[in-house]
């Protein structure tokens, strides 16, 4: 038997902590493989070789090429021996350390069975119970809402409702928190339940990934006053604050960069970035930088000094402002070392504080108990791009989504920032060509998926726009789908997450029919998505509690229906 067709590791997304008695335990085998029965033997290491006791594993998830086999076991403390008996046409094979054997002896199991140590509640993987069920909603200051008539602002060199033509990182349209502030009430009754603002460090840029000073708020958004007061009001409408925070670069105009702009290799900032000679210089450019931007100036996240600078950023908003977690821009350009340092050092002064990486691909090596708790999702953006784009009929679809669950371990699944539109890609409708349907039927997804739906702002009124920076227009407060049964229907989506099913149920992905499925499962509450973008009718087996296309129980093509049971 051929170890290429098994996939396990101890220690790992295929074996972890569930709590201080339960770890589940995943095997993933090879589509090639047929086998009748699956099951781990298991025991404590002491006692294995003697005393071991076998259970049953279920087919729980695939991908591609993949089943993947599950078992919870419960034991306590967490200290495990096992290994897997995979039985083919009543042939009994055995995975261990030592590979697919066709007997195991187990009397010198010491060697060559699998080991887990789980029982360090610390190592565990779980999403704080605050954050549980809420939707993220994410504001590119500048361009959500002012208090004022933006117009009235001397620095303002744009119309609010400007259209049609991209603006670059010097246009202003004048949003601010005070703007914010004023539509919290708005924000809580769409049922929002974290607000991820984007950069709000003074900065030359409307975007404010270029920081100047990383211990001020920006004065167009109104000044630390502005983001005291709306960390306070949010709170009390029982809605955290995220703030995104870039430790990659700094703006080439930060104080720190400067002066080693003025003082060269003599700056004690000089080995805080990357610089190839005696002093920086653009021309020709020998220093490394975000991308080939000069004015971004890259850090050096390996030195000691800029590292205990940089958590104290960290720290002085945790103490001084109370925010609740943060997305931390660039993430893969930082160093693992750093990450880990960070996160202690916040979580030792707020223990339920959020991390959220930009990430956009696999970022399993950024992931544990001592870096992130999650990343933005991209990844899931690209899944259900190709459904509604019907690149991928419901059977493949399936397969991206389930197997995208398999990347991580279950906590970090649950704390995801899963995405179909943000301020780096052009908006979901857009890329659904304006169908306004489709783009439903991708945020029925998003609400049904494991994690934490984020919505860019606007999406909720199906808002269109480019890539960056088409994508960072003017919140359309005049859109007409405002009140609208397409509108209705997004907020009933948005409200579903805070049902018990979606807090702490389990979730099933499927297909039948030609259509897709997502099950959200807890006992006596479960709810199912069904989405139809076959070339027919389909009739649905189950009660529809409100949807899109939908009548009686007929879904029409391009339509998602919602039940529950």
């Amino acid at each position: 038997m051929n170890i290429a067709n098994f996939r396990h590791q101890s220690d790992s997304r295929y074996c972890f902590s569930l709590d201080a008695s339960h770890v589940l335990l995943r095997l993933a085998i090879s589509k090639e493989v047929s086998p009748n029965f699956v099951s781990v033997i298991y025991g404590d290491p002491m006692t294995y070789s003697a005393k071991h006791q076998a259970l049953a594993m279920h087919k729980a998830h695939e991908d591609s090429g993949f089943h993947y086999y599950d078992v919870v076991v419960e034991v306590d403390p967490v200290r495990l021996m096992y290994i897997f008996e995979i039985v083919i046409g009543g042939t009994s094979y055995y995975l261990s350390e030592s590979g697919v054997t066709d007997t195991f002896p187990f009397h010198t199991s010491f060697i060559n069975a699998f080991q887990f140590v789980g029982e360090n509640k610390n190592d565990f993987v779980l999403e704080p119970k605050s954050w549980k069920g809420r939707v993220v909603y994410q504001i590119f200051p500048e361009r959500f809402a002012s208090r004022e008539d933006p117009s009235s602002k001397e620095y303002v060199n744009e119309s609010w409702d400007k259209v049609g033509v991209p603006s670059g990182a010097n246009v202003f349209m004048g949003g601010d928190l005070y703007g914010i502030i004023d539509k919290l009430d708005y924000l809580q009754e769409l049922g929002v339940g974290v607000l991820y603002l984007t950069p709000i460090h003074p900065s030359p840029s409307n975007h404010k990934y270029d920081v100047l000073d990383y211990f001020e708020v920006d004065e167009h958004f109104g000044g630390k006053k502005a983001f005291k007061e709306l960390v306070k009001l949010a709170h009390k409408k029982k809605i955290k604050v995220m703030m995104d925070l870039v430790f990659n670069h700094t703006s080439d105009l930060h104080p720190l960069f400067q002066d080693v702009v003025a003082k060269g290799k003599e700056s004690p900032y000089y080995d805080w970035y990357f610089i190839k000679d005696y002093f920086p210089e653009k021309k020709p450019l020998n220093y490394r930088c975000f991308g080939y931007f000069p004015g971004m100036p890259k850090l050096n996240t390996n030195n000691r000094d800029l590292q205990r600078y940089l958590i104290s950023i960290g720290l002085y908003w945790l103490k001084e402002f109370d925010v609740d977690g943060f997305r931390l821009d660039v993430s893969e350009g930082v160093s693992h070392d750093f990450w880990n340092r960070f996160k202690i050092a916040l979580k030792d002064v707020k223990s339920d504080v959020l991390l959220i990486g930009e990430n956009w691909f696999n970022a399993e090596s950024y992931l544990g108990p001592n870096q992130f708790d999650g990343v933005m999702n991209y990844p899931f953006l690209d899944a259900v791009s190709a459904y509604c784009l019907k690149q991928d009929d419901a059977k493949t679809a399936v397969l991206r989504l389930d197997g995208l669950l398999m990347r991580y371990k279950a906590g970090h699944n649950d704390m995801m920032l899963n995405i179909l539109s943000s301020h780096d890609v052009q908006r979901f409708r857009t890329l659904c060509k304006g169908d306004v349907d489709l783009s439903l039927l991708g945020y029925a997804l998003l609400v049904f998926y494991p994690g934490h739906p984020m919505i860019y702002y606007g999406e909720e009124i199906f808002m269109e726009c480019g890539r960056d920076p088409d994508n960072r227009r003017g919140m359309a407060w005049n859109s007409p789908y405002w009140g609208s049964p397409e509108a209705e229907t997004f907020k009933k989506l948005l409200h579903l997450r805070k049902e018990e099913a979606f807090i702490n149920g389990e979730t099933a992905i499927g297909s039948c029919d030609d259509m897709l499925y997502v099950r959200r499962l807890l006992t006596e509450s479960n709810f199912t998505l069904y989405c139809n973008l076959s070339v027919e009718a389909k009739t649905i087996p189950e009660k529809i509690i409100f949807g899109n296309k939908c009548h009686n129980n007929t879904l029409e093509p391009g339509g998602f229906a919602v039940c529950k049971d």
